[in-house]
């Protein structure tokens, strides 16, 4: 009961500091397409096709899931300020570089820094690997590719996040799902 209600609270609003409103879907003329519209109604940006592909579970299309890469506040933010900033994105972009250019990277530096069991500290590692996760999926989603280091750390951040709560199915595929990503 602990751990499903430490869940909710550090996933729902891991408490990283950012306060800005998640960015909406918005028509641009910069990303010449459409936003998706997932079972419930809310929008994802489209996803690159490669993506799209080999992340076909519809965790990965859920805005609202506790352990869906967009489903965090973090993970939807991030995936909406990129989507508006496609055009800062290209093949050499990194994980790291959305995390530093979202002003993320102190919070996210604290992936290696363990955490005590209970409630999960604001900015410590937990919250890390939400901001890892949404960071590394959504460069994924938005240009099909993530570089070596990046989905080294995406992969401990799921670690982490499994490991903290006991293996929720849906980090476990997701896992797998990165795991298997053409390299």
């Amino acid at each position: 009961m602990l751990a499903a209600l430490a869940a909710v609270l550090v996933l729902g609003g891991c408490g990283s500091g950012n306060t800005t409103e998640p960015v909406g879907p918005q028509s641009s003329s910069t990303t010449g397409s459409t936003n998706e519209t997932s079972a419930d109604g809310a929008d994802l940006p489209d996803a690159d096709p490669a993506f799209a592909e080999h992340f076909t579970d519809p965790v990965y299309d859920d805005p609202a899931g506790e352990f869906a890469p967009f489903g965090t506040d973090e993970g939807f933010d991030l995936v909406w300020e990129w989507s508006d900033r496609r055009d800062e994105l290209g093949p050499t972009t990194t994980v790291a570089d959305l995390v530093d250019g979202s002003g993320l990277a102190d919070v996210a530096s604290q992936l290696d820094v363990p955490e005590r069991a209970g409630i999960p500290a604001a900015g410590g590692q937990v919250d890390a690997a939400t901001i890892t996760i949404g960071a590394g999926f959504s460069l994924l989603r938005l240009t099909g590719h993530i570089d070596d280091d990046g989905r080294r750390r995406t992969l401990q951040a799921l670690d982490v996040l499994i490991d903290r709560y006991d293996a929720p199915v849906e980090l476990v595929h997701q896992r797998a799902d990165l795991e298997s990503w053409p390299t």
